[in-house]
């Protein structure tokens, strides 16, 4: 049974994905665009997908999910750390005024430029490198969403956000466990 991006989000609204604004910038974004050749047949089943560098993209219900504890507005400037071919970028340009986005392997960044410039998404701003060091410039954050699992959250990303700001991760565990940590920055130095 191939499924389709509706099956997708009827899936997600079962699993508890309700913000009608995530959803319908799902519904928006054509996941096939995203994936290698190999995986198209696969595009909108709620897994995660290999792409290229031994990289994934990320399950949707994750994605949707990492989004919605963002609790992103229309104006807000987003930061994402390990952009990929592109998926939650797109899907995040629909929901915020500018998304920032970091990618370590030069390969996926240039696929990901060809793929959001083929969905005519204008308000990306894209960096090669390692996300750890956040963006470079003075720019704070309304939020921050990090793709990849990390053991320790980077100092200078929770110093990249704006007081009431939200920063998501996936963190590891020595266990090897992983859990999604979201930190707000109630003020200056304090985070929740």
């Amino acid at each position: 049974l191939i499924k389709n991006n509706h099956d997708l989000l009827e899936e997600l609204k079962e699993k508890g994905i309700s913000n009608r604004n995530i959803l319908n910038a799902i519904k928006n974004v054509p996941r096939e665009t995203f994936v290698n050749e190999i995986s198209i047949r696969l595009a909108y089943e709620n897994m995660p997908l290999p792409i290229d560098c031994e990289q994934t993209i990320s399950q949707p219900y994750v994605v949707a999910y990492m989004i919605d504890c963002l609790k992103l507005k229309k104006t807000d400037i987003v930061l994402e750390i390990g952009t990929g071919t592109g998926y939650q970028t797109a899907v995040i340009s629909h929901l915020c005024q500018k998304i920032y986005t970091i990618e370590i392997f030069k390969k996926l960044l240039y696929q990901a430029k060809i793929n959001l410039d083929k969905l005519k998404i204008k308000n990306v701003n894209y960096k090669l490198g390692d996300g750890a060091n956040g963006w470079g410039e003075k720019i704070l954050f309304d939020s921050i969403i990090i793709s990849a699992t990390s053991e320790t959250i980077p100092f200078k990303l929770l110093q990249s956000l704006k007081n009431f700001g939200n920063l998501i991760i996936p963190k590891k565990y020595p266990s090897g466990n992983q859990k999604l940590i979201l930190v707000k920055k109630t003020s200056e130095n304090s985070f929740d």
